[in-house]
């Protein structure tokens, strides 16, 4: 049974492992909040929502290839959301931004100054600016 859970702080480096197994270039800090998915005792998916000055930055979502199309993303990033008061934006590679739009997030219309230049370093990604709710 897969279980989603924010980890502790001191468990960061966990996350920063399973992402360097994975060739995941993201990396985990502690001022993240790192919220993962175990089947067991091992981590099978993984994600950090950033904390900035007006809103939580969804980022380095990453499902091991064994348990993807199971629904794992779905569950971390829905149970994540549902502990959260802040906005939340996300950069979605545009092959997956359906499973995003699928759990309450829409393409970003209106750019602050600070999502803005997010986006801006990240344009080159093909990816949709997406915020919830």
């Amino acid at each position: 049974m897969y279980t989603t859970q924010l980890l502790d702080k001191v468990k960061t480096p966990l996350v920063n492992k399973f992402y360097k197994v994975h060739g995941v270039s993201g990396r985990a800090n502690k001022q993240d909040q790192v919220w993962v998915i175990y089947l067991g005792t091992h981590v099978v998916a993984a994600c950090r929502l950033q904390n900035k000055a007006t809103f939580l930055f969804l980022s380095t979502v990453y499902v091991a290839p064994e348990h993807r199309s199971k629904g794992v993303a779905k569950q971390l990033i829905t149970d994540l959301l549902t502990h959260q008061h802040m906005h939340v934006y996300t950069f979605a590679f545009k092959n997956i931004a359906d499973l995003y739009r699928s759990i309450g997030f829409n393409q970003v219309l209106t750019y602050t100054p600070e999502i803005h230049v997010l986006f801006d370093m990240y344009k080159h990604r093909n990816i949709v600016a997406l915020e919830y709710p």
